[in-house]
């Protein structure tokens, strides 16, 4: 028995998102279908006189909507199928891209297959799919760009689902990754205390550099300026003094550095935490830095 974790609800969630897609899909080829029967009905009753042109082009809809509803009814009774079948195959993004591949797949043949009913030869087929597809590449690269980008997301990982992340660098963006999506990264600042998000759109990550803070501790750093008159006394000794108070207060393994810049001299603080305990640790850290080195009176 597959155990449930909360990649696989995702998983289940994002199943029943696709099923009530397919079921607004069928609904709207079937309402199309309909409508195109309806009129060709009227003129072959010859309630209204319709012209010839306008009954041959419904004809052919109908033979394309119909081909697309019968295309999106055996997906939606398959796609559960396909994708238990890579259940234990590979990570949830791979999932998610399998299934999409697979929708696609479905909708070409259907494509196809609407056309040869229609009468088509091999190379004419291949012919006008080849000047659709140039012509909708061209006005729609930035959409294409999107396509491409989310399949390199889904396949080489520079993050999973759930892993914190941090795109660009002085206007940078962080949080948990909530969703990868076809156009936008959905992440979350503050996952476990409020239900904002923000959207990347996939493009940033061509054009940003990405860190990876994963789901684990991972190293933190910053840095305590004092003025020149405000240096302590022993500094080293109380240095490693705050060491012990630090590991044995917060269970933090923390690194002091003393150093030097052209705004002063600096201690720079090395530790190690999660994502949602890393602003409450440096807080505790700095507290302690404070109450430690520089004393109240002084």
């Amino acid at each position: 028995m597959v155990k449930k974790t909360p990649r696989s609800g995702l998983i289940y969630v994002k199943s029943k998102l696709v099923h009530k897609s397919l079921n607004t899909f069928f609904m709207f080829f079937v309402f199309l279908i309909a409508i195109a029967l309806g009129i060709i009905a009227v003129d072959e009753h010859q309630i209204f006189d319709i012209p010839d042109v306008v009954t041959g082009t419904l004809k052919v809809l109908v033979t394309i909507f119909v081909s697309y509803a019968v295309a999106t009814l055996f997906t939606k009774l398959t796609v559960n199928r396909f994708l238990n079948y890579f259940e234990e195959l590979g990570e949830i993004e791979e999932r998610i891209l399998m299934g999409k591949m697979y929708l696609w797949f479905v909708y070409l043949i259907a494509t196809l297959v609407a056309f040869s009913l229609l009468g088509g030869t091999v190379s004419n087929i291949a012919l006008f799919l080849g000047l659709i597809t140039t012509g909708f590449a061209f006005a729609i690269r930035d959409v294409i760009l999107s396509y491409f980008i989310w399949f390199i997301l889904l396949t080489k990982k520079p993050f999973k689902i759930g892993d914190y992340i941090r795109v660009g660098e002085d206007d940078y963006l962080e949080g948990q990754v909530k969703h990868i999506g076809l156009f936008y990264v959905v992440v979350s600042p503050m996952p476990e205390m409020s239900d904002d998000y923000f959207k990347i759109p996939n493009k940033k990550f061509l054009e940003e550099p990405i860190k990876n803070y994963g789901r684990g501790k991972f190293r933190n750093v910053f840095d305590m300026y004092f003025g020149m008159d405000e240096v302590p006394e022993n500094l080293p000794a109380k240095i490693e003094a705050l060491k012990d108070k630090v590991w044995n207060s917060l269970d933090v393994s923390v690194s002091f550095f003393l150093g030097a810049d052209r705004d002063g001299v600096k201690i720079t603080v090395y530790y190690k935490s999660t994502y949602d305990r890393r602003d409450q640790i440096r807080h505790q850290i700095t507290s302690m830095m404070l109450e430690e080195l520089m004393p109240s009176g002084r």
